[in-house]
């Protein structure tokens, strides 16, 4: 085959792309320009939670999803990452015309201390629904316990699934919660785990934007017969 010359570098080469050798027509294409220099990552300082832009997570979940953005691009088909010192070391792969090119690029990832509007909000008390848990006394302190176990599950899922206020009362105790949806989700586990009864009950608490705001209150009564059976 006939040698050709890069009218670039001058390289002998045995194919030309677009007339140029394959470094000098890769050079061209370079995906590490598009990504910004640094990401700024919110952290809050109380619950600890990520935060990057509208997504909220794991540092490792929020860097994954932040960079899948990219991923759209047509010539990028891998990106590879570490975390090391506040700095994010990254490894793409680029595919044109069917040759693959490799860029690193070091970003400084920069962390800023906050106090979530989450934390900010159990804070001041703020609620959604009252789970009123009514049961043998005997019996409270483990269903507060499951309860705290659940709401902190939840809270992976939902930033308002937080206990605002726990109130002790003669039979039992009611628990102010930030989510509705967890409050519900709550009832419905206390529900098929200890066969509780559930009886809801819907109040009027204002209005925002000129839409109507309920805040559920859910009464759960537990009976000894069950628990002892249980």
């Amino acid at each position: 085959m006939r040698e050709k010359f890069c009218p670039r570098c001058g390289k002998r080469t045995e194919k030309l792309y677009e007339g140029f050798c394959e470094s000098c027509f890769l050079s061209r294409f370079s995906f590490a320009e598009k990504i910004p220099a640094k990401i700024l990552v919110k952290e809050c300082k109380l619950c600890g939670k990520f935060f990057l832009n509208k997504s909220c997570g794991s540092m490792e979940n929020l860097i994954e999803t932040f960079l899948q953005n990219f991923l759209k691009e047509e010539d990028l088909t891998s990106i590879s990452y570490r975390i090391s010192d506040n700095k994010l070391y990254l490894n793409l792969l680029l595919k044109i015309n069917n040759l693959e090119k490799k860029e690193e690029k070091v970003l400084d990832l920069v962390i800023k201390k906050i106090i979530c509007q989450a934390c900010s909000m159990k804070a001041s008390g703020y609620f959604q629904a009252i789970l009123q848990v009514r049961a043998p006394p005997e019996f409270l302190q483990e269903i507060k316990e499951e309860i705290e176990k659940q709401m902190s599950y939840l809270n992976q899922y939902d930033n308002l699934a937080f206990i605002s206020k726990l109130e002790e009362t003669k039979n039992g105790f009611d628990v102010f919660v930030g989510s509705k949806n967890s409050a519900n989700e709550m009832a419905r586990l206390l529900k098929t785990k200890y066969k509780a009864k559930l009886k809801i009950t819907r109040k009027l608490a204002g209005r925002i934007r000129g839409k109507k705001v309920y805040r559920d209150t859910i009464l759960i009564s537990i009976s000894s017969d069950i628990l002892e059976n249980k």
